[in-house]
């Protein structure tokens, strides 16, 4: 179990209390790795003068096909 996988089950046991098997938890940290690099990305487009709903506009637009 690679370092993103062991990182996901903690997560998974200690703050939800929900246990899965090893291929669901690397689906899980593979999912979540590519959430966490579009809202990196769209974070570094948004200055911080720009409006709340701006950040879930931007994310919204890029999730689209």
């Amino acid at each position: 179990m690679d370092e993103k996988t062991k990182t996901a089950a903690g997560i998974a046991a200690r703050l939800q209390q929900l246990k899965y098997d090893d291929a669901r938890l690397a689906e899980i940290a593979a999912e979540v790795e590519v959430l966490n690099d579009a809202v990196r990305r769209a974070a570094a487009r948004l200055t911080f003068d720009d409006e709340p709903a701006a950040f879930a506009s931007l994310m919204e637009r890029k999730a689209r096909p």
